[in-house]
């Protein structure tokens, strides 16, 4: 999963926290890359899963990561930017995704001026910061998105019983545990004007089956297995209730300009022609090429 932003605590135990997400999402993964983009059968499953921010005009994505997301969502002739608050990640999407430019930066502090974009795509993130900074992140989406312009917010849903697993195996997980679909929604009505819930895959069993690391994804390009996971999805969206399927998607629409507390003639803005500059320390801001 991607990271974004981490707020520095003044507690312990929020330090502790914060420190967890950096140490996991540091390092750029091309394995994973590769999985997420080209694996037999896996791939497709995310193309669908982050379909509902595609379409036209200038689209960001907020912990972008190794750039997996808008390769699914590309190629693409409008302005498409990634935010990340890893160098290496975003130094690897800057090579993998031609029609796209990364910016390495915080979500809390977004270097954009308002209303740049159309769209804003935001997966897997809320669920890597501290709980009371949640909403500031929801904020700078809508602020950074155009009035009449969409947010699309995608998070793991603790009720589903392998993204719950997947919570307690790994720490820095954790934190999806509070994103329960009734949460994550109001955190998105509560900046914006309106939004659309959905849930999606109902048990994801090809991303345990099929992982680059610790199962057998040469297993997606087997015809009986493709047949056998195909099978079991449709019974599952039959059979499992939507409230437990493994993703919340909320769309929410920006009906007016959202106002920013800190001007933006304190210097951390951004031009969409700004990418990432090779050198930079870990975390850091960059302000143009």
């Amino acid at each position: 999963m991607n990271k974004a932003a981490f707020p520095l605590p003044s507690r312990p135990r929020q330090d502790r926290f914060v420190a967890r997400q950096r140490d996991y999402f540091r390092g750029a993964d091309c394995a994973k890359f590769r999985w997420q983009t080209t694996g037999p059968f896996f791939a497709a499953t995310e193309w669908a899963l982050v379909a509902p921010a595609g379409g036209g005009g200038r689209l960001l994505e907020v912990g972008s990561g190794e750039g997996g997301n808008l390769f699914h969502l590309g190629p693409r002739h409008d302005l498409t930017v990634g935010v990340d608050l890893s160098l290496s990640k975003a130094a690897l999407a800057t090579t993998s995704i031609p029609w796209a430019r990364f910016v390495c930066a915080d979500a809390l502090r977004l270097p954009f001026p308002d209303g740049l974009f159309d769209r804003v795509l935001c997966r897997d993130v809320l669920h890597h910061l501290e709980t009371d900074r949640r909403r500031d992140a929801v904020a700078e989406l809508y602020r950074v998105c155009r009035p009449d312009g969409e947010v699309v917010v995608i998070e793991p849903n603790p009720r589903n019983p392998l993204m719950a697993a997947l919570a307690l195996l790994i720490p820095a997980e954790r934190g999806l545990l509070h994103s329960t679909p009734a949460r994550v929604a109001g955190e998105v009505r509560g900046v914006g004007s309106r939004v659309t819930v959905d849930m999606a895959q109902p048990l994801p069993v090809a991303r345990a089956l099929l992982h680059y690391r610790f199962g057998a994804p040469a297993l997606g390009g087997w015809r009986p297995v493709v047949r056998l996971l195909n099978t079991l999805d449709g019974a599952l969206r039959r059979v499992l209730p939507r409230p437990f399927w493994a993703y919340v998607v909320v769309r929410g629409l920006v009906r007016a300009p959202c106002q920013k507390d800190v001007p933006a003639s304190e210097g951390h803005r951004l031009h969409p022609a700004d990418s990432i500059r090779r050198g930079q320390g870990e975390g850091s801001s960059v302000r143009g090429a």
